[in-house]
């Protein structure tokens, strides 16, 4: 067996062994407890079950695909490049955010990004303050004001798995989850707490941009072009500063208007430990489809280290202890209204 087919093998048995634990959750969340709880059950069941296909999809497209072509130069092609990848990543991210975060929230959610995100990288464009003096080609389509419309659908793509990773990293083995009632009377901590996962959180997605950005504004795709060049392949420094200015808007205005709902309304939507995990099975995949191409090569390196460390530290705190973690996480989760 080759090195590729040896990789590819390892690679599909542990989305196999993920993705049969995530129909084993969908069988029991669909099993009919009484008449009034059966169709909730079946809007989780929905909801999860769209989240499921989509985050497959975008597996296929974007790791599966380029991984066996080489072998198998006839498998199904997706068509849509970036976009339709882009499109995928986003519509599991908006459906697992409605499981676990509840509808009002996943849309206050991806409102505040699409919002934030434009606004940032349109004055960006124009002025070059926020990110460095660059601007968009054609490569990404249809434009609103200097931005492709692609472009704040691909941060929320990335800013709800960052999220859920933040929260694991911050919150999982200190188990933070306090009742309303505590809330009010520690409203200092929770400003603290805003804020340190908001910063979080911000570093996380930042770390996606050390990967993905030299290439797609490389010589390969020419998505945007930086003007004036830049220290790291051709990047300005400035832009992660930019990033991780615009993604700590993004989290703290999210945050800071969930955190301050007064009303506990549960959302009795089970969480176990591979429902928050498909998350961090979407962020590791982003990592493993931006260097894939090898351009430019250092990339290989670079991705599995800023990308992976966080990664692999949300998942310790995920799995080392299954029952205390994710019953903190179930606990936080369930105190947000849908």
């Amino acid at each position: 067996m080759t090195l590729l087919n040896k990789r590819l093998f390892t690679l599909g048995k542990v989305y196999g062994i993920i993705f049969i634990e995530m129909f084993w959750e969908i069988a029991i969340i669909v099993q009919p407890r009484s008449i009034a709880t059966n169709l909730q059950q079946r809007k989780n069941a929905l909801l999860l079950g769209l989240a499921i296909v989509f985050l497959a999809l975008f597996i296929y497209s974007s790791v599966i695909r380029p991984l066996l072509e080489p072998l198998f130069a006839e498998s199904p092609r997706i068509p849509g490049g970036i976009g339709i990848k882009t499109l995928f990543m986003m519509l599991f991210s908006i459906f697992h955010a409605t499981y676990v975060l509840g509808w009002r929230h996943t849309l206050l959610f991806f409102s505040i990004t699409v919002a934030v995100s434009w606004s940032y990288e349109h004055i960006g464009v124009e002025t070059g303050l926020i990110y460095g003096a660059y601007h968009y080609t054609d490569a990404l389509g249809l434009k609103l004001g200097h931005v492709p419309v692609i472009i704040p659908i691909a941060w929320f793509m990335m800013v709800y798995p960052s999220y859920i990773i933040a929260n694991l990293i911050g919150n999982g083995r200190q188990k933070m989850m306090m009742s309303m009632e505590e809330k009010n009377n520690n409203d200092n901590r929770i400003i603290l707490q805003i804020l340190w996962l908001s910063f979080l959180g911000a570093i996380i997605v930042t770390a996606w941009d050390l990967v993905v950005d030299p290439y797609l504004s490389g010589p390969m795709q020419r998505a945007w072009i930086w003007e004036d060049g830049g220290q790291y392949f051709g990047v300005p420094l400035r832009n992660f500063g930019g990033w991780l200015l615009t993604t700590f808007t993004i989290y703290f205005i999210f945050r800071l208007l969930s955190e301050s709902k007064s009303q506990v309304h549960p959302s009795h939507r089970p969480l176990s430990t591979p429902i928050i995990l498909l998350p961090l099975v979407g962020y590791g995949t982003i990592m493993v489809s931006n260097i894939i191409p090898g351009e430019p090569p250092e990339l290989r390196i670079i991705g599995p280290i800023v990308m992976g460390i966080p990664l692999a530290i949300a998942a310790t705190r995920l799995l080392k202890n299954k029952n205390v973690d994710a019953a903190a996480f179930v606990k936080k989760q369930q105190q947000r209204p849908q």
